[in-house]
């Protein structure tokens, strides 16, 4: 057997494996995070207690480290080279945060506070655009918590509703629901929520959403108010008509993003009306072949997006887009996925919003809107770093960036934090550029 030449010893200088944490600190100081939620969320009735701040940002540092359980928060407790330098005297235990939780979580305007503090940080990300599109969709979150109901996937939880700013990939409200609410309750009461939580001067342009929003309702309001629409098409027997209807010559080749015809891909164009409302809207209708299988019917039948008929699979999206092509309103639909879809798997894979901490609904619910928050920052951020660094998720961040060794110094007045070479280069670049960001003013 190799015995390797080494030896244990032990050291009393101030060590830390977390010094890429000082980024997710900087920006937090650069936005006013302190100031502004200690102006928006209840204080504490005693001087001795902790400021909704303290609590907010030590989970929001929680969650960009990768910590998801309120007992993780020993991990920043025992990091007395972080705590220096990011000057956190006194933390507050794991039992501490869940009492904060429940308490804030019965305040009735605690999610208006929460709208206060994340306007800024959308409009420090959306600088100077003043219309957006927005995308909303629900998602299921599986909790064996006392409180969970049974979702629709046969699983306790809940679901929330999420919508997100298609410019920046950012979430602009968020209404957590229980677990046995239809996806496609209130979605236009949530729409309007997500229009009063923009930041001041910025409106609602665009709207993309699935077929939980194919809704007479929400389709009216959108031409009131001259938002732009792509909404995924409910099935129906006189859709199903009009399809059949339809003759080899209305079909034309759907177009790939590079300009090439797809194949066994086609799309068809044709006006459609919804319920009682009188006002038709453009109806794109998607086919694509049946590919070594013989008989879909049964399948297809059972989901209310599509149709299976004669060898087709057949989708459709209603929209009031008409001066864009067939395979551009297909193209901008599908973003949803990437915009949407995709940044609410981040939410709560890299960020612990599937991860809930409590069995009170309300505590919960309170938890799910500060990992929104963290990742909006996260998002803020990711827009400010260098190239080699914007494109990666929080997983890979952490590791590239996060986890970086330091020794941290205390000299007289001074306070060093010594890094290797490659790693202060990278720190310093990141930090300069947080640094020079412009919040709003509070």
């Amino acid at each position: 057997m190799i015995v390797l030449p080494y030896k244990f010893d032990t050291t009393n200088d101030l060590l830390t494996s977390r010094a890429g944490l000082l980024s997710i600190a900087q920006l937090m100081e650069t936005l006013n995070q302190t100031e502004r939620i200690d102006q928006h969320f209840p204080l504490p009735k005693s001087n001795r207690g902790y400021k909704p701040s303290t609590f907010i940002k030590t989970l929001i540092l929680m969650q960009h480290e990768g910590s998801f359980h309120l007992d993780d928060i020993r991990h920043l407790q025992e990091d007395e080279a972080l705590r220096t330098v990011l000057n956190l005297d006194k933390l507050p235990s794991a039992t501490t945060l869940g009492d904060w939780l429940r308490r804030m979580g019965k305040v009735p305007s605690i999610e208006d506070a929460w709208v206060a503090v994340n306007q800024a940080v959308l409009q420090s990300a959306l600088h100077r655009c003043k219309e957006v599109t927005l995308d909303i969709d629900a998602t299921e979150i599986i909790a064996d918590k006392t409180s969970a109901q049974w979702t629709y996937n046969k699983n306790k939880g809940f679901m929330p509703m999420v919508g997100h700013i298609a410019q920046t990939g950012q979430i602009v409200a968020v209404d957590f629901r229980e677990g046995n609410v239809p996806p496609a309750q209130d979605n236009l009461a949530f729409i309007r929520q997500c229009q009063q939580s923009l930041p001041e001067g910025c409106t609602l342009n665009a709207l993309r959403i699935d077929s939980a929003g194919y809704q007479t309702k929400i389709i009216a309001y959108c031409d009131e108010h001259g938002i732009e629409y792509a909404i995924r098409a409910k099935s129906s027997a006189s859709m199903r008509a009009q399809f059949e209807a339809a003759s080899d010559s209305d079909w034309q080749p759907l177009i790939d993003k590079k300009g090439e015809p797809i194949n066994g891909e086609d799309t068809y164009r044709t006006s459609f009306c919804i319920g009682d409302y009188e006002r038709a809207f453009t109806l794109i209708v998607q086919r694509k072949a049946i590919q070594g299988q013989t008989n879909l019917e049964l399948e297809s039948e059972n989901n209310a997006d599509e149709l299976s008929i004669g060898g087709y699979i057949y989708r459709a999206i209603a929209t009031n887009r008409d001066e864009l092509s067939d395979s551009s309103i297909v193209h901008w639909y599908n973003q949803r996925a990437e915009d949407s879809e995709n940044r609410i798997k981040e939410l709560k894979l890299d960020f612990g919003g599937d991860t809930l901490p409590c069995s009170d609904f309300k505590a919960n619910a309170l938890y799910f809107l500060i990992s929104a928050l963290s990742y909006n920052i996260f998002a803020l951020m990711r827009a400010l770093l260098p190239e080699e660094l914007s494109h990666h998720r929080a997983t890979t961040l952490r590791w590239r960036l996060y986890a970086i060794a330091a020794k941290v110094v205390k000299t007289g007045r001074q306070l060093f934090v010594k890094l290797k070479e490659k790693h202060r280069t990278l720190l310093e670049q990141v930090l300069t550029a947080l640094k020079e960001l412009k919040p709003p003013p509070i």
